[in-house]
């Protein structure tokens, strides 16, 4: 199965109460998930942390996630923003990724829906498992290289950026990171920037959120930042910049 690649901003923690369940801090990071109720255990929250470390917990901000059970379902409660959930259209389908790979990877098939809810635990807003989400993500790829297993990557954070890379050597992907830590641009989130290699030609792969995609102010910025990476860190070396959705499509490619 392929590894869904994309960013979830603006969780952030609860406020102090005793009636949000039991709770475990997920190490290395800021986050924490509580557990409630009958059918779920410590276990699964432990399981769930792992599960949700780079894609909610990685950037060093409080996070908060509940899991409770109702009927056969599980519900994945994530404390968000409400101002942005209303600004980035692209999260629903973000969420419904995240519900089908957990179902399949945590819950043994079991659907797994998803809630969002302010820093008292209020939700203001439920996405259901979607059926047809997980089908496409187990479909066999009709021998399509899955050039984004996160598992196949090495993986390093720096400056607020997640960098992955493959087929590139450790002194190599530093050389680029450190560029671009220093440049800046992708500092302030949780961006994830995937390193790879094919013939002589390195290629930098960033993963966007719809609304962000079709922001053209923000394809024109791209095009500029992977100019100034191939001037400053690639000279006369075939360097590419791709620009990937949240369902793995490529969206642009800058060939230099």
């Amino acid at each position: 199965m392929k590894k869904i690649i994309f960013i979830l901003l603006a969780g952030f923690s609860l406020a102090a109460c005793t009636n949000h369940g039991k709770k475990i801090k997920v190490e290395g990071t800021k986050g924490e998930v509580y557990y409630k109720g009958d059918g779920v255990t410590e276990e699964d929250a432990k399981k769930t942390g792992e599960f949700l470390k780079e894609e909610f917990f990685s950037s060093g901000k409080e996070a908060s996630v509940q899991i409770t059970k109702e009927n056969d379902a599980y519900v994945l409660r994530f404390v968000y923003k409400k101002d942005v959930y209303d600004t980035l259209k692209g999260l629903d389908n973000a969420f419904k990724i995240i519900a089908a790979k957990a179902s399949k990877e945590l819950f043994g098939g079991k659907k797994v829906n998803i809630a969002l809810a302010d820093k008292n635990f209020k939700d203001f807003a439920t996405i259901p498992y979607d059926e047809a989400v997980a089908k496409k993500l187990n479909a066999p790829t009709d021998g399509e290289e899955e050039l984004f297993v996160k598992e196949d990557f090495d993986h390093d954070a720096m400056g607020g950026v997640n960098f992955y890379w493959k087929d590139i050597s450790d002194a190599e992907s530093k050389r680029i990171a450190d560029y671009i830590v220093e440049n800046g641009s992708f500092a302030g989130g949780t961006a994830e920037l995937y390193m790879t290699k094919s013939g002589d030609r390195t290629i930098i792969t960033f993963p966007m959120i719809e609304s962000a995609i079709n922001n053209p102010a923000y394809r024109t910025e791209l095009e500029k930042v992977s100019s100034e990476i191939k001037e400053n860190v690639f000279g006369k070396v075939p360097f590419s910049f791709q620009l990937m959705d949240e369902k793995l499509n490529i969206v642009q490619v800058w060939e230099y």
